[in-house]
């Protein structure tokens, strides 16, 4: 089960499911933490190969067999849940997560960027821009660096027709880009070409390279 250069999915997710549920059907009296585990491994397939209600179902199993350690459990779930379109159900995992004090390590750890950068992609999902602007800032608070919390909280600002402030995440966004390792920066440069940030990045044109504001 080989995981593709930048270590963001698996080689052949196909081959991945195929092992991962013989060994499941193979083995039904197998350890708990195996099948959970097993479980998870085949949602991160089916997730990559947007299959996203088999992702939900294993990921929902999984966590049936062995309750969530750290909040990655619920912020997976909460991501496949959002791509198959149940922003809701996004929203109420994330901030049961936050209100039950779910860090990225365990309990009572620091809920981090993930936390609060896929509440805000929910609420961006349900128009909710505001609510969305405000997670995408707390989580600034523990990574202030991270490129795309910034396009979109940019998004919700201009929403709210902000501009200002959306100019200012823009440039931002084109700031931080420039600063990442080359292979990123191609990467990154084409994503902010795309939706959901190809009206922003137009509407926002750069002005010159070294017109740049901080947050």
């Amino acid at each position: 089960m080989k995981l593709t250069k930048d270590g963001e999915g698996f080689e052949d997710p196909d081959q991945v499911i195929r092992q991962l549920s013989d060994c499941l059907s193979g083995w039904p009296d197998a350890p708990t933490k195996f099948r959970a585990m097993s479980l998870q491994m085949r949602a991160a397939a089916h997730a990559q190969k947007k299959d996203y209600t088999r992702a939900i179902a294993d990921r929902e199993e999984s966590l049936r067999l062995m309750p969530p350690r750290t909040g990655w459990d619920i912020i997976s779930l909460a991501s496949d849940y959002r791509e198959d379109g149940q922003p809701e159900r996004a929203v109420e995992l994330l901030r049961t997560v936050l209100q039950n004090n779910m860090g990225l390590r365990g309990k009572g750890t620091t809920p981090g960027m993930p936390s609060y950068y896929h509440l805000g992609r929910s609420l961006i999902a349900l128009q909710h821009w505001s609510s969305a602007a405000e997670a995408f800032s707390e989580g600034m608070r523990y990574q202030p660096d991270y490129v795309w919390a910034y396009a979109y909280r940019g998004l919700a600002y201009d929403q709210m027709k902000q501009t200002e402030m959306a100019r200012a995440d823009v440039d931002k966004v084109r700031s931080l880009i420039r600063e990442s390792k080359p292979d990123a920066r191609e990467r990154d440069q084409k994503v902010f070409q795309e939706p959901p940030f190809t009206e922003l990045s137009t509407k926002y044109r750069e002005t010159s390279p070294s017109h740049v504001k901080q947050d």
